[in-house]
C-alpha cells in the first residue's frame, strides 16, 4: 500500500491533538507521556500507532507491541486501532497485557528455564492470598530458623510483590538468604505431588525475565518483531514487570511510550515503583511531555478534581475541559445515611428517578467501592430490583478469571456478537467487523476472492443455523446446544493460530471454562434468547467494581460507596496512594460524583482528609433524615 507523507498525515477519527500530543506523536525516541483523567491517554496511543503504520515508519515487516494492565484496556486500545487503520495495518499492531505477554514467553520457552525453576508442561495459574503468603514466609523463617539474620530477613518480606520484583534469578549478587528464598518460594509453586505446577503471574514474570536476560536468541527476537513500544497506565507498573520490560528492551534501539498518570497511581500494594517515569526517563532517555486537556468530565468536576491533585502534587498544573455542564445544580455532594437498608434505598431512589428524568441506561452509571463489593450487593440488588434495575458485580470470580475479563476477551466478543446476529438483529456494522474476524480467524488471504466468498458463506450459513434455534423458545437444552454449536464454528485451533495471547498455555481454555461457567449461569436466570443475551453482555445492569477495576472506564455518573475507615482501614493522613485511589474514583465521573457515607459501615476518623478536601471544593454534605430508615 501507499504510505502517507508523516507531514501529510492528519488525526483519525478525531478533530485534532492539542500541541504536547503532537509533539509526543511525532518523537522517534523513547517518549513519556503524564495525562490526567479524561486526557485521552487511549485515543493518544492510537492516533500514534495510525500515525507510524501509515507512514511506514514503523517498517511493513515490523510490528508495534503495546502492553497494557488491564484485559478490556488492551482489548479497547486494539478496537480503536481498527477503526482507524486499514486492517493489513492494524494486524501489525499487538495489544496484550503485562500477564499475558510473560506467560507466552514461558509457554514458548520453557526449556530454555534452568530445570529446577521450570514448571510443568501443563500448569493453572494461582493466585495466592495474603494469608498464604505469610504462611509461606513463616514457613522458610522456621526451616531457616539458625541463619544469620534471618529475622530481619523475614520483615523485608513483607511486601512479598516488592521483594520479588527486585530480585532477578540466577543474579550472582543476591546474597545466600535471598537466592535461599527465591528458589524457595518458585519450588513451593512448581513440585506438586500430581505434577502439575500452580504458578502466579508474579512468578512467570520473574520466569520470563530469566529467560530473555540469559538467551540473546529470544531477546533479539523480541526486538527485531517490536522496534516500536507502548505502555499504558505506566503509573502503575511494578518492580518486576519494570525489570522484565528494561531486560528485554533498554539498550536497544527500541522507541518505547510511556502513558500514565503519577496522580492515578493506586497500584503500591502490589509491588508499583513509585518513581517509574523517572527511572524510565534515566533509563530510556526519555523525554517528558505533559497533556493538558480533560475531555471526560465537565468543568465543576475537573475543578473538584484538581483540588484532590493539588494533595497529592502541589505543583499539579491545572488542565482545561473540552465538555460542558449537562445537569442542573450539584455535580457532586456527599449523601449520609444511618443505616445500610437506609443508604442502598436511597441510592435505588435516586438512580430510577435520574435514568426516568434525563433518559439515560443503567450502564451510565456505576458503584465503585475500595474493596470487598459482594459486601455492598445484596442490598443495593435488592432495592434497585423494586426500580426493575438490576445490579451487577463486575470484579466476581469466574473460574480462574473475573467477569469484567472475560467479557473483554477476543473469544467472548466473537461469541456475543454471533449470538446478537442469530438473534436477528441488523447491525451492518456488527456483521462487517465480525466477517473481517472471522476471516482473520480462518487466516484468509485477501487477494484471494474464492476464499474470501467460501468464508462469507460459511459465516452467513452458520447464522442461519442460530436464527433458526433461537427462534424457539429458551430452555436449557436448547440454550448449551447453541453454546457448543457457536465455540465449534469459531474454532478453538484457529483461535490459537490467529491470537498470540491464546497460541500457548492454557489461556484459551481458562476462558473457555469460564465463558460456559457465566453463560450457563445466564441460560438459568432467562426465559427468553433476547434476556438471555442482555444478562450475558449486561446491557441494562448497573456495574458494581473496585476502584482499582474502574481504572480506564468513565460513566456519566459515579457513586462511591464504603468511605469510612473499615473500607479504608489501612489509610494514614496524607497517604498518597489513598490519595490516588479516592482521586482515580472521582475521575471515572463525566456529569456527577456522589459520595455516599454509610454510620452502620464504620467510622470517618481516618478518611477525615477526604471529606475534608471535599469541603474545601465545596463539595455539600446531606444527611438523610431518620425518619425515612429502612
Amino acid at each position: 500500500m501507499k504510505f502517507i507523507q508523516p507531514n501529510h498525515w492528519q488525526p483519525k477519527g478525531i478533530d485534532d491533538l492539542e500541541p504536547n500530543a503532537w509533539q509526543a506523536l511525532r518523537r522517534r525516541e523513547s517518549t513519556s507521556v503524564i495525562a490526567g483523567p479524561g486526557a485521552g491517554k487511549t485515543e493518544f496511543l492510537a492516533q500514534k500507532a495510525a500515525y507510524l503504520l501509515e507512514t511506514g515508519l514503523c517498517p511493513p515487516n515490523k510490528k508495534i507491541l503495546a502492553i497494557s494492565f488491564k484485559t478490556d484496556a488492551a482489548k479497547n486500545l486494539a478496537d480503536r486501532v481498527k477503526e482507524r487503520c486499514p486492517e493489513e495495518l492494524s494486524n501489525r499492531f499487538i495489544s496484550i497485557t503485562f500477564d499475558a505477554f510473560t506467560k507466552s514467553l514461558v509457554d514458548r520457552f520453557r526449556m530454555a528455564l534452568p530445570e529446577r525453576y521450570r514448571p510443568s508442561k501443563r500448569y493453572e495459574i494461582s493466585f495466592p492470598t495474603f494469608r498464604q503468603e505469610k504462611q509461606l514466609i513463616s514457613s522458610f523463617k522456621n526451616n531457616f530458623s539458625n541463619a544469620v539474620g534471618i529475622y530481619s530477613f523475614t520483615q523485608r518480606l513483607q511486601n512479598m510483590n516488592l521483594f520479588i520484583g527486585s530480585v532477578q534469578i540466577g543474579d550472582p549478587n543476591l546474597t545466600w538468604l535471598e537466592e535461599q528464598f527465591l528458589a524457595f518460594w518458585l519450588s513451593q509453586q512448581i513440585y506438586y505431588a500430581d505434577g502439575i505446577s500452580r504458578v502466579s503471574f508474579l512468578a512467570l514474570n520473574r520466569l520470563a525475565e530469566c529467560i530473555v536476560r540469559n538467551n540473546d536468541h529470544v531477546r533479539r527476537s523480541i526486538r527485531a518483531s517490536y522496534p516500536i513500544v507502548f505502555v499504558d497506565e505506566f503509573q502503575d507498573t511494578t518492580f518486576a514487570q519494570y525489570d522484565f520490560l528494561s531486560s528485554v528492551f533498554k539498550s536497544s534501539t527500541a522507541e518505547v511510550t510511556a502513558v500514565g498518570d503519577y496522580k492515578q497511581r493506586i497500584m503500591g500494594w502490589a509491588g508499583a515503583r513509585g518513581d517509574a517515569f523517572h527511572q524510565f526517563e534515566a533509563d530510556f532517555s526519555a523525554h517528558r511531555y505533559s497533556l493538558l486537556l480533560n475531555h471526560r468530565s465537565s468543568p465543576e468536576l475537573v475543578r473538584i478534581q484538581h483540588v484532590i491533585a493539588q494533595a497529592i502534587d502541589q505543583e499539579v498544573r491545572e488542565v482545561q475541559t473540552s465538555n460542558g455542564n449537562l445537569v442542573s445544580g450539584d455535580a457532586a455532594w456527599i449523601c449520609c445515611s444511618y443505616n445500610i437498608n437506609q443508604e442502598a434505598a436511597h441510592l435505588a431512589q435516586w438512580i430510577a428517578n435520574d435514568i426516568q428524568g434525563r433518559s439515560l441506561n443503567p450502564r451510565n452509571y456505576s458503584i465503585l467501592v475500595r474493596q470487598k463489593p459482594e459486601d455492598y450487593e445484596q442490598p443495593l440488588s435488592y432495592y434497585l430490583a423494586q426500580h426493575g434495575l438490576s445490579l451487577r458485580n463486575e470484579s466476581v470470580k469466574i473460574g480462574q478469571t473475573t467477569l469484567q475479563d472475560l467479557l473483554a476477551e477476543e473469544l467472548t466478543t466473537l461469541f456475543a456478537t454471533l449470538l446478537r446476529l442469530g438473534l436477528g438483529c441488523r447491525n451492518a456494522r456488527a456483521w462487517n467487523q465480525l466477517s473481517s474476524d472471522i476471516q482473520i480467524l480462518r487466516n484468509t488471504n485477501q487477494e484471494d476472492e474464492k476464499a474470501l466468498r467460501q468464508v462469507e458463506l460459511e459465516l452467513t450459513k452458520f447464522i442461519s443455523t442460530l436464527r433458526m434455534l433461537m427462534r424457539q423458545p429458551l430452555t436449557s437444552i436448547k440454550g448449551r446446544d447453541v453454546f457448543k454449536r457457536t465455540i465449534k464454528f469459531i474454532n478453538s485451533d484457529d483461535l490459537r493460530s490467529s491470537f498470540s495471547r491464546y497460541a500457548t498455555g492454557d489461556l484459551l481454555e481458562i476462558n473457555l471454562a469460564a465463558l460456559e461457567e457465566f453463560f450457563t449461569s445466564c441460560i438459568d436466570t432467562q426465559i427468553s434468547w433476547v434476556g438471555l443475551l442482555d444478562e450475558f453482555e449486561g446491557t441494562n445492569h448497573i456495574p458494581l467494581m473496585t476502584i482499582h477495576k474502574s481504572k480506564g472506564l468513565e460513566f456519566d455518573t459515579t457513586i462511591f460507596m464504603g468511605i469510612d475507615d473499615n473500607a479504608w482501614w489501612s489509610y494514614r493522613q496524607g497517604d498518597t496512594e489513598g490519595l490516588s485511589t479516592f482521586f482515580v474514583a472521582l475521575s471515572r465521573a463525566k456529569q456527577r460524583a456522589i459520595f455516599s457515607y454509610c454510620q452502620e459501615r464504620g467510622q470517618r476518623i481516618k478518611v477525615a482528609d477526604f471529606y475534608v478536601l471535599l469541603a474545601t471544593a465545596g463539595v455539600q454534605e446531606y444527611v438523610l433524615p431518620p425518619h425515612v430508615v429502612a
